[in-house]
This record gives C-alpha cells, sequence and structure tokens, in this order.
C-alpha cells in the first residue's frame, strides 16, 4: 500500500509517543495475518525513525541496523531492552497441550 509523505511525517510524529507507539506495535501483531513480534518491531522502529528510537532505547545504531536488517536475532533479555520505550515487555507462557 503506497502512503505519502505527509502520512509517514504525521505518524513518525505519533509514534514519539511511548503509549501511541506501544499500541501501534501490538496492532501490527493482532489477528491470524498480523506480523510477528520482531517483524512488528522492525516496522515500528523504521517508522518512527532509527535514530529516534536509539536514543529512547539507549542504543547504539549498529546493533539496532543489524537487528533491521535481519543480521541480528535478539536475545528475550535484549528484547525487552528494545521494548522498553514502547512500555512492553516479553513473557513466557507455558501451557499444557491439548
Amino acid at each position: 500500500m503506497y502512503r505519502n509523505k505527509s502520512f509517514d511525517e504525521h505518524l513518525a510524529k505519533e509514534l514519539k509517543s511511548s503509549k501511541f507507539a506501544g499500541g501501534f506495535l501490538l496492532d501490527l501483531m493482532d489477528g491470524d495475518d498480523g506480523f510477528t513480534l520482531e517483524e512488528a518491531l522492525r516496522q515500528t522502529i523504521q517508522r518512527m525513525g532509527v535514530k529516534e528510537f536509539c536514543v529512547k532505547a539507549r542504543l547504539d545504531m549498529p546493533n539496532v541496523m543489524k537487528f533491521l536488517k535481519g543480521t541480528r536475532k535478539l536475545k528475550p533479555e535484549t528484547l525487552d531492552v528494545f521494548l522498553k520505550p514502547f512500555g512492553l515487555r516479553t513473557k513466557l507462557i507455558v501451557e499444557k497441550a491439548s
């Protein structure tokens, strides 16, 4: 889907809000056709701006760029560092199989 430049600029401004950005990320994962957590995180970071995200997350840009390019997988504890600026964290749930 094509988006015009003004939409992207408006969305980037909205994503400066941690609450909005966290909701945006969760919405990307919603439903059967939703993104995986890592895909949604990549989309959100790119739309908010990599530099902006690096400042909020206190992460070095080369590490974030490796993740965005798919050359770096995130360990659970690192994933929580990436999610913190959005007011989110991971939680592992183990359930009995049916």
